[in-house]
């Protein structure tokens, strides 16, 4: 048997720096200064390499270099009036582009797994979930889930959702995402929820809400524990948006109505730094409770067609990134997409006009920090 000293020895002539003649703690704070559109390379570099970077404590060295990226995931359709050379032939018709904020720079996640017309995103941490949506033969609603982990760059299969849905709310809220409504293949609105756990890969089938609510919107409460499926319409009902909503409290397992909400499609809904946003009519506005309401926050984003709007918070709250269609000269929407992006503190817009492959319409939209 090998004693202790020996065992010591041993292992210390197997370790190789990461970087020869550098101690491994200086070496990890210069991996966590690599820009995150060279991840994939560097992981490739060696497996010290790889080990270091899917490391928890790479992400706090990251944080405390002051090299964190905001990236923001859209689930969009390619853009038909893109030129020639804007991307390849085999490009699909939907699928996942990604928007840096912090360095301005857009690519599409080339080694995502086919998505799913319509499919939704919502992320946990640094993990992406793809959702639900069409299969682009039979345009009926899939149960499928892909995962991306944004601080490694690699997909996996996620457990399926236990209901085949889309034009559903989703939302992250207390470290798990929630699904919930939408219609199903016969285009029946549902009423069912369930949240899935990422560590786990898992379902949990949640109580069904009082009302069907297709095509609803999603978001986490003002305590950023609890969901919120905001307005929707019945089978009945066809685009007949209610303004109301219903949370779900994890505690007691039930969920409540809350009155007096913005409906989409004319709103968009973020909560920022704690506070529901909704984006509609003439300015930002804000839910002070239900004696106070509704109070205007910040413009409305200039150019912004309205009824278009989807919207994320990024970088904890400190920005707003919205996207939707531009609107033309003449009050239509035929000049394009692009996004808006809200400094919070100063309550300015900035208007982003994305290269042409990337300035299709989007669907769906989430933000992690890397």
């Amino acid at each position: 048997m090998m004693n202790p000293k020996s065992r010591v020895q041993g292992w210390e002539a197997d370790h190789v720096d990461l970087i020869p003649g550098m101690p491994d703690d200086v070496a990890v704070d210069c991996l966590a200064r690599v820009p995150h559109g060279s991840y994939r390379s560097m992981r490739r570099v060696c497996r010290g390499w790889r080990s270091a970077a899917a490391a928890p404590e790479f992400a706090l060295a990251r944080a405390e270099a002051g090299a964190n990226e905001d990236l923001v995931f859209l689930m969009q359709f390619g853009n038909p009036v893109a030129g020639d050379d804007a991307a390849p032939e085999d490009a699909p018709a939907y699928g996942v582009a990604v928007y840096n904020v912090t360095t301005g720079e857009w690519h599409r996640e080339s080694s995502a797994p086919p998505v799913p017309m319509f499919a939704q995103c919502a992320a946990v941490g640094t993990r992406l979930a793809v959702m639900g949506g069409w299969d682009p033969k039979t345009f009926e609603p899939v149960a499928d889930v892909n995962v991306l982990d944004a601080a490694t760059g690699v997909w996996h299969r996620g457990a399926p959702m236990r209901s085949a849905r889309s034009f559903f709310a989703c939302a992250e809220a207390g470290g798990k995402i929630y699904v919930a409504g939408g219609h199903d293949k016969l285009k029946n609105a549902l009423k069912t929820a369930e949240a899935y756990d990422a560590e786990a890969d898992g379902w949990d089938p949640l109580p069904d809400m009082s009302e069907e609510r297709d095509e609803c919107d999603g978001m986490a409460t003002v305590a950023g524990d609890r969901f919120l499926a905001v307005s929707g319409y019945r089978t009945g009902r066809q685009g007949g948006f209610e303004r109301d909503a219903e949370w779900f409290d994890p505690a007691t397992r039930e969920w409540r109505r809350l009155e007096r909400v913005r409906a989409p499609p004319s709103a968009a809904h973020v909560v920022v730094r704690g506070r529901v946003w909704c984006i509609e009519g003439t300015a930002v506005m804000e839910w002070r409770g239900e004696r106070r309401g509704w109070l205007e926050v910040g413009p409305y984003p200039p150019g912004l067609k309205a009824g278009t709007a989807r919207a994320v918070a990024v970088g904890g709250g400190e920005r707003v990134v919205v996207t939707g269609a531009i609107e033309s000269e003449g009050g239509g929407g035929g000049g394009g997409h692009a996004l808006w992006v809200f400094d919070v503190k100063s309550k300015n817009w900035t208007v982003v006009r994305p290269p042409p492959q990337f300035a299709g319409f989007v669907f769906s939209l989430a933000s992690v920090r890397v």
